[in-house]
């Protein structure tokens, strides 16, 4: 567990640091969760839950692209 935490905060320093190198990189994590409310509470309620679905599918791949980094650094 603490290599796994180890190669955490690794990888969260890389992020931070592409995230001022490059424009490409400088993503917004903390803004998001308003973005997407907005953007969310302004749809129908049909295209809200397909809208739901999608932010669920992009979540599930980041968070087994992450999984995956991880283990590929231990």
């Amino acid at each position: 567990m603490a290599d796994r935490q180890a190669i955490e905060r690794e990888l969260q320093g890389v992020l931070e640091r592409l995230k001022t190198q490059d424009p490409r990189f400088a993503f917004d994590r903390d803004g998001r969760p308003g973005a997407i409310g907005a953007v969310r509470g302004a749809l129908p309620l049909m295209e809200r839950e397909l809208f739901d679905a999608v932010m669920e599918d992009c979540e599930c791949e980041c968070a087994a692209l992450r999984e995956a980094l991880v283990q590929m650094m231990k």
